[in-house]
């Protein structure tokens, strides 16, 4: 398998479940991270004389962050506490990719005095992640 450059990715988010034809981009985003988390549950009983340890419920975080573009729909979907489907394309949209359904947890704006305006957004997954066709 090739490397492929992070200037490939494209990220869309939708109300909804991405088809080939919707979800909006997120114009300006230039970083995204994809984290795949397995709660370890602690099983040790009495007596043992070394902890005991088995992989439980697996959980996903993504964040997305970038430059803010005033009045983009992919930007205007990320407000806390709203569910969405987030889907990343690192190879490009014309590649099929995988999406899942999450929460918005937070949105951070920065705005200062001497440098562009950015955002940060995190998302709390709340399904297993899903096929996300290639973009029309």
């Amino acid at each position: 398998m090739a490397e492929v450059a992070g200037k490939t990715n494209v990220v869309y988010v939708h109300t909804e479940a991405m088809t080939s034809s919707t979800g909006a981009k997120i114009t300006g985003a230039d970083n995204a991270s994809y984290k795949t988390l397995c709660d370890i549950l602690d099983i040790t009983s009495f007596g043992d004389t070394n902890r005991k340890r088995m992989a439980g419920l697996l959980d996903t975080e993504i964040t997305v962050s970038g430059n803010i573009y005033t009045g983009d729909t992919g930007q205007g979907l990320l407000v806390p506490g709203t569910t969405v489907f987030i889907g990343c394309y690192p190879q490009g949209t014309a590649v099929p990719s995988m999406q899942v359904q999450a929460i918005v947890n937070s949105f951070e704006a920065s705005y200062p005095v001497d440098g562009k305006q950015t955002f940060s957004a995190t998302f709390s997954c709340i399904a297993a992640p899903v096929a996300l066709p290639a973009q029309a």
